[in-house]
């Protein structure tokens, strides 16, 4: 049945599944835990268009998979892992399109992850416009926005909240910002139009001072609130496992019986578990749980802020969504300006 918001919906699926004759298309769909990416199908419509709620797992799954083979081997011969499909992902916010092109940057500064930057060179991305979520706060970190070329496509629902400067329509409307979205949108079933502008997310606050986070980050270490943290901090790492900009993994070899051929596996990993920082020997240099909050929170706010021009935090919201005991970034932030602010000198 159409969407009785969006009755267009259905014509959009019919295009999707004409493009998932050539490419593996992900969309947002439900699911009994929440919204999760999955592959389109003919039964089941996706859910945009009805009240935005963010995914379970952010779609970094798609570049960064959960469980990934890197190489196998075989009695000394290493055989490279199978090449990566050709994707589609359908239906990112604004937020989740602006973290998709910051975890590119990162991925391709300093030592280039190829595996990660061969699956992202065959995927492209399309948005669609969103509806303010309780707990964002993407205009806090400068994640509000994306402009022309950090998406292929944008899907505009009609009355959406979106600032495009424009005037909203009566119909979906589709922006695109690249070649191969120009390519895409040419079997849409309604017109396209070349993206020129920002594409600005609803909001309702100000930005945090973000030039100066990275020396309160650091002011702020061995400060007594990490340790009021940790007294909540269950150590779970729900908190990256959710995060679209959180890439941690380690890797591991197995074999079977015969120890002369196997695979290796990159698996996701989280600074938030114990094991995360320990090394041969038995040593752990951040066995604190306060330790490990604050360097999780260093590195969205210092160490990625410096190195790249924006803080590793969408403001999506999303882990403090799944936080079972509810630490929310937005109060974090605020008392690590508070202690800087008011420590002496």
């Amino acid at each position: 049945m159409p969407d009785p918001l969006y009755p267009e919906i259905t014509d959009i699926q019919k295009w999707l599944l004409e493009l998932a004759a050539d490419y593996r298309v992900l969309v947002p769909a439900a699911s009994d835990g929440g919204r999760v990416f999955r592959e389109i199908n003919a039964l089941e419509q996706p859910a945009f268009g009805l009240p935005q709620e963010r995914t379970l797992l952010p779609a970094k799954k798609v570049c960064l998979p959960p469980e990934a083979s890197l190489f196998e081997f075989q009695e000394g011969e290493i055989l490279p892992a199978a090449p990566p499909e050709k994707t589609i992902i359908f239906g990112l916010h604004v937020c989740e399109l602006s973290a998709d092109r910051l975890l590119l940057d990162n991925m391709a500064c300093d030592r280039p992850d190829r595996p990660f930057l061969e699956r992202r060179a065959e995927t492209l991305v399309a948005g669609v416009s969103c509806k303010r979520n309780p707990g964002c706060f993407c205009e806090k970190t400068g994640h509000d926005r994306v402009a022309p070329g950090d998406f292929d496509l944008f899907l505009e629902l009609p009355d959406d909240s979106s600032q495009t400067g424009r005037t909203q329509s009566a119909t979906p409307r589709l922006l695109t910002g690249s070649a191969a979205g120009r390519k895409l949108a040419r079997e849409a079933p309604f017109g396209s139009e070349d993206a020129i502008e920002e594409i600005i997310a609803p909001s309702s606050d100000q930005a945090w001072p973000l030039a100066d986070l990275p020396a309160m980050m650091r002011a702020s270490f061995g400060a007594p609130m990490w340790d009021e943290l940790a007294a909540r901090c269950l150590g779970c790492g729900n908190c990256t496992i959710v995060c679209p900009l959180c890439y941690c993994f380690y890797t591991r070899d197995e074999t079977g019986l015969d120890p002369s051929g196997g695979k290796r596996l990159r698996l996701w990993d989280s600074c938030q578990l114990i094991a995360f920082a320990r090394v041969a020997g038995g040593h752990n240099f951040r066995e604190a749980r306060s330790e490990r909050i604050w360097y999780r929170f260093s590195h969205k706010f210092m160490r990625t802020q410096e190195a790249l021009g924006r803080p590793g935090c969408s403001g999506c919201g999303a882990c403090f969504h799944y936080c079972p005991v509810d630490i929310d970034p937005r109060e974090v932030i605020a008392s690590v300006m508070d202690v800087t602010t008011d420590a002496p000198g």
